[in-house]
């Protein structure tokens, strides 16, 4: 069966909007804030209370309305639940915190308010270095830098992952998103790998071998992008490569800055110093791929991330999705299946709903009817509001009176 061009086209007008960091309409953002805005009716976690600040009334009112409490659970691989001494911790810009256990189900919960106005977070402790798990080391799961970053009670969230920590095991992570401020958001399932199936790193080993000065100028980046100062961020890295010039965090994180910008050569020097300076740290080529998307150079973007991938099959749902529409462009139908699959697998938070167009596609092309409607609505449902919701709307609408869908995906006889 020929492929469909207008199917086709609406799949690869996805490369602004996912690809693009500046652009204004982000799908992958609108899934997340749908997925993060649900209501668990599984979790065994029960909503706590919070502590009252104090006897004014419009303050209690604020505490109440910024009162968040946060669900989950967590498995191995091999769907089984973790052994005993599994924490879960809130990274935000590098800073590690303690915010619950599981219970014997592997289930966690915990609440999250604003600490201006006196709300509980549990056995707040230890920060990492900067860099460790830090918002520098996601862009592979963000696409690329906030726009903006303000004061607001939403900065609990924004710029944060969850992750589960365990001795020898590695954690998949969950992205929070800083729209929601109230209510009960249920995350998703953490899932916990073995490390030693792992050779690539999400976290660059010069970190550590990074000297004092340097570090000092990586401080003060984190301090000038937290206030959206951007020239300043980048004054403060590229004061930390010259006193480092094998700080692949840094050069990663002035990548991202240069991505951020629209300085597409510099964001690609940068992200390939990082990779020169620890050629196993995964995020540079995931960066890389990126650049490449935006340019529709298809067979790079596919060679980039089948590295990346082979180093880290873990950690980067999003390296999974580029990988799928390089493959699918280049007209490797089952190697973009494959690859399609496997984000959809490791992305527990929908925030790539774009992959479900994908798959509609290829599933289009196998005449699998019912399974196309299938990826097709779950794409409405985690993207509602994209700019091409509409055309894909009409498509649905085009299976569904077809008659064919409803009942059970037989093969379309035409």
């Amino acid at each position: 069966m020929k492929r469909s061009v207008s199917f086709r086209n609406a799949l690869l007008g996805l490369i602004v909007l996912v690809f693009m960091p500046w652009a204004s309409a982000q799908q992958g953002g609108q899934a997340g804030s749908s997925a993060g805005g649900s209501i668990s009716s599984g979790s065994s976690a029960r909503r706590g209370t919070a502590r009252r600040s104090g006897s004014n009334s419009q303050s209690s009112q604020q505490q109440q309305r910024l009162q968040l409490f946060i669900t989950g659970s967590v498995v191995l691989e091999d769907g089984m639940p973790p052994p005993s001494g599994v924490v879960i911790e809130r990274v935000c810009f590098g800073r590690a915190r303690k915010e619950a256990h599981l219970d014997s189900s592997g289930n966690f919960g915990f609440q999250l308010g604003t600490a201006a106005i006196g709300s509980t977070i549990p056995d707040a402790s230890e920060d990492t270095a900067f860099g460790q798990s830090s918002t520098w080391n996601s862009s592979a799961r963000s696409f690329g830098l906030p726009s903006r970053l303000s004061p607001s009670p939403s900065m609990e969230l924004t710029g944060c992952e969850l992750r589960a920590r365990l001795a020898g095991y590695r954690s998949s992570v969950v992205t929070l998103t800083g729209g929601q401020t109230q209510g009960q958001m249920d995350v998703g399932t953490i899932v916990l790998h073995p490390i030693a199936k792992v050779p690539g790193t999400t976290v660059s080993a010069t970190e550590m071998q990074a000297p004092k000065e340097a570090k000092k100028a990586m401080e003060r980046a984190e301090k000038a992008f937290r206030e959206n100062k951007l020239e300043e961020a980048e004054k403060s890295l590229l004061m930390a490569v010259a006193a480092y010039p094998r700080y692949a965090t840094a050069w990663f994180a002035l990548g991202q800055l240069y991505e951020q910008r629209r300085r597409v050569e510099n964001a690609r020097l940068a992200f390939s110093k990082a990779l020169e300076a620890d050629g196993n740290y995964v995020s540079p080529l995931i960066g890389l791929g990126r650049l490449a998307a935006v340019e529709q150079k298809w067979q790079l973007v596919a060679d980039l991330t089948d590295r990346a991938l082979a180093l880290d099959p873990l950690d980067f749902p999003d390296g999974f999705f580029m990988n799928s529409l390089a493959h699918y462009s280049l007209g490797n139908p089952d190697a973009a299946e494959r690859s399609a699959r496997k984000a959809q697998r490791l992305d527990t938070s929908h925030r790539i709903p774009q992959v479900h167009l994908i798959l509609a596609g290829l599933l289009q092309e196998k005449r699998d009817v019912a399974g196309e409607a299938e990826q097709l609505r779950c794409y409405l449902k985690f993207a509602p509001r994209a700019a091409n919701a509409g055309q894909v709307q009409a498509r649905l609408q085009e299976l569904e009176m077809s008659g064919v869908a409803a009942l059970g995906g037989h093969p379309d006889p035409r």
